[in-house]
């Protein structure tokens, strides 16, 4: 097994980080953190000439990959992102491309898969009411109507639901889980724009309030959509712990210049021996992340036996890694870590809030404990 990038994969890397760079640097992120919304269309439609929304879309839809992993492909531009602290919303956008490829109807590929691959069509993912992965935690509620179905509730931590033109709703129907497409505008659709940790970018609460969902909205059958939601988790979890590694890649090397670079006694702090070992515990930390992030979209993209218990060990280990980094480096930057000038807290900020999201570390262990449990022999 190749447990690296390949040629085309890192150019595909070495590309990104050139347009993340020269289009969106930290310091114009810096220019946005208390502006309402963190998003430039005019960065993202660019950002999607270059594929990053068009790998999990199908070909014949305007899609296509770098590789014949296309999972594989979109973790090295999630790298990138995450270690610029990118702003829009290339996670969700993207599991909601593959859950439309993946589930859609061909009236539903053909009407969203080009917009989202050419960039037109900014998507997100509305999952549960607190942001959790538990599935008795969807928030939405969908009862029949004449029209298909009627939503009513509220989905929290939707990124950059305000901005989006696409919706992909978890739904709980008297049936069981169910997933609908709502394209927006929508009468009786509202946003509110969280205040939150993270300043470089916008979690929303979305409510719905006898919103009207025609039957071609449905993705897939009404009651049937549990093998598309954990589908989605998967990815999801995929997508953020590769984004993980790129921001605790770059905080890490922030923090050794600075050892580098602060002098104390006449010496560089980075020559004292207890920072030393503190460097050396965040690099440990940083490749242990690195090898169960690859490996994760790995087995996801080559659907390997045991892909269920490496997204669970990256989603359980990758941000705790990427907190502990960004913690340690506001300590070791010492008082100017805490201040706004210093790009330390940022990093931190992001850490927080991804271990949050998409089930959190421990959602993730106990899921890992249950799929070693079922595979143990009796």
């Amino acid at each position: 097994m190749d447990f690296a990038y390949n040629d085309d994969q890192e150019l595909l890397r070495g590309v990104t980080r050139r347009f993340l760079e020269e289009r969106h640097p930290m310091a114009l992120t810096r220019t946005r953190l208390e502006a309402e919304s963190t998003f430039d269309r005019g960065v993202w439609r660019d950002g999607a000439e270059l594929g990053w929304t068009a790998l999990v879309v199908p070909e014949q839809y305007g899609g296509g990959s770098v590789t014949d992993q296309p999972v594989v492909d979109l973790a090295a531009v999630a790298e990138e992102a995450g270690r610029a602290l990118f702003p829009g919303p290339l996670l969700s956008t993207n599991v909601v491309a593959d859950a439309v490829a993946a589930y859609g109807d061909e009236q539903q590929r053909q009407q969203f898969l080009g917009a989202i691959a050419r960039g037109d069509c900014v998507a997100t993912w509305c999952t549960t009411a607190d942001g959790s992965a538990e599935a008795d935690a969807i928030g939405v509620e969908a009862v029949p109507a004449p029209s298909g179905l009627k939503l009513d509730g509220v989905a929290r931590f939707a990124h950059d639901a305000h901005e989006a033109d696409l919706l992909l709703v978890s739904c709980q129907a008297p049936s069981g889980p169910t997933l609908v497409l709502m394209p927006l505008p929508a009468p009786g659709v509202s946003f509110r724009v969280l205040g939150g940790l993270d300043l470089t970018r916008r979690l929303c609460e979305v409510s719905f309030e006898s919103v009207e969902a025609a039957g071609h909205q449905i993705l897939g059958a009404v009651g049937a959509a549990g093998p598309a939601i954990d589908r989605a988790y998967r990815l999801a979890t995929v997508l953020q712990s590769a984004e993980a590694v790129g921001a605790a890649e770059r905080v890490f090397e922030i923090t050794v210049q600075y050892a580098k670079d602060r002098r104390q006694f006449g010496r560089a702090i980075g020559s004292f021996q207890a920072i030393k070992h503190r460097l050396a515990d965040l690099l440990i930390e940083l490749e242990g992340a690195r090898a169960a992030s690859w490996y994760a979209a790995l087995a996801v993209a080559d659907d390997r036996f045991d892909r269920d218990e490496a997204v669970a060990v990256a989603g359980a280990a990758v941000r705790d890694a990427f907190a502990f980094i960004a913690g340690e480096s506001v300590q070791i930057h010492g008082g100017i870590g805490f201040t706004w000038e210093h790009d330390a807290h940022l990093f931190m900020r992001r850490a927080k809030v991804e271990q949050l999201l998409f089930g959190d570390p421990d959602w993730h262990r106990e899921r890992l404990c249950r799929l070693a449990e079922a595979k143990a022999p009796v």
